[in-house]
């Protein structure tokens, strides 16, 4: 993956939230010539968009639809209308539902791509799709580790050989999952447990660390890191109880970006966090639409664009950071 397109996956677990700024969960770049429409820029249709993902070159991009059923309070329900979309560089809607080509999916999250294979959580489980060929690849059920709720993917590549990270807020824990060179998991364990929602995840290649936000009970969601020695995971809590968390994401060298959703009263932010002084930006950044229901993101450190989409809206923004 590319570090000047980076994505940060935003779930609203108390449903809709103002959300506004922030400073900036694994991406790439989008081509100059695709940025040149007017910002911002708002594409629709869409059935309850959750999660959003672009191949290396940033030719193609997917955004994961739950479905017109799906309760954005819910994400869990299983009732087989969940699809995936694909869209241009510039936000042309290429084909609506793209994925699955056969079988089904119920409430599609957070995605990524390995080498042509896109890796999507969908509730309790994790399919493999070809985006070329649109075949299933692989489907791995974790509906016996007791969760209804994987919700972030993070990727770590090491010399060839990929790893997954994976997120289960209803159940606290962080998964790490081996794949193979056809890039199928062929074992997991436990990286991490006991975190409240853990949600958004980022992993830092230069410091082989793991970065977590959580959602809480809706109000004490932290910003946390995983980090790895000897063999042995150790979590780590970087701040205090902040609010309801989701989104990771980096923003340049010294920063990550989060969503803290806020509450009713009080309005969502884009919250920035430096990695040297490890101290949380008290001034968020600007962007030019308003960012209430917002899910995911991607954002262009090269442009300072922001893709977010909005679930209860059923839409992608294009908008310009300041």
């Amino acid at each position: 993956m590319r570090d000047d397109f980076v994505t940060g996956t935003l779930w609203p677990a108390i449903v809709a939230v103002a959300m506004l700024i922030l400073p900036a969960s694994c991406g790439n770049a989008v081509k100059r010539a695709s940025m040149t429409d007017a910002l911002p820029k708002t594409i629709s249709g869409f059935s309850s968009p959750k999660s959003i993902a672009v191949t290396a070159d940033g030719k193609r991009i997917f955004v994961s639809n739950m479905g017109a059923q799906s309760n954005p309070s819910a994400p869990s329900a299983k009732n087989n209308d969940g699809f995936i979309s694909e869209l241009t560089p510039g936000g042309a809607i290429v084909n609506m539902k793209l994925l699955p080509k056969e079988g089904y999916l119920n409430s599609p999250g957070g995605m990524t791509i390995i080498n042509g294979i896109l890796y999507v959580i969908d509730v309790d489980r994790l399919i493999g799709f070809d985006i070329n060929t649109r075949e299933t690849i692989f489907e791995t059920d974790f509906s016996y580790e007791k969760t209804a709720f994987l919700n972030d993917l993070a990727v770590r590549e090491d010399q060839g050989e990929y790893t997954l990270f994976m997120s289960a807020t209803d159940i606290g824990k962080v998964y790490e999952l081996f794949l193979n060179q056809d890039g199928i998991p062929t074992r997991y364990f436990e990286t991490a447990a006991g975190i409240a929602g853990p949600s958004g995840l980022y992993y830092d290649k230069p410091t082989d660390k793991l970065y977590v936000v959580s959602l809480g009970d809706g109000t004490n969601g932290e910003l946390g890191v995983i980090g790895f020695r000897k063999n042995k995971a150790g979590y780590k809590a970087l701040t205090g109880p902040l609010g309801s968390l989701d989104g990771l994401a980096r923003f340049d060298d010294d920063n990550l970006i989060f969503l803290n959703m806020g509450s009713f009263d009080k309005p969502g932010a884009l919250s920035a966090f430096n990695l040297k002084t490890l101290i949380l930006n008290p001034r968020p950044l600007t962007i030019t639409v308003d960012a209430s229901g917002a899910t995911d993101f991607i954002y262009s450190r090269e442009r300072s664009v922001i893709w977010m989409l909005k679930t209860l809206e059923g839409t992608v923004t294009l908008s310009a950071v300041r």
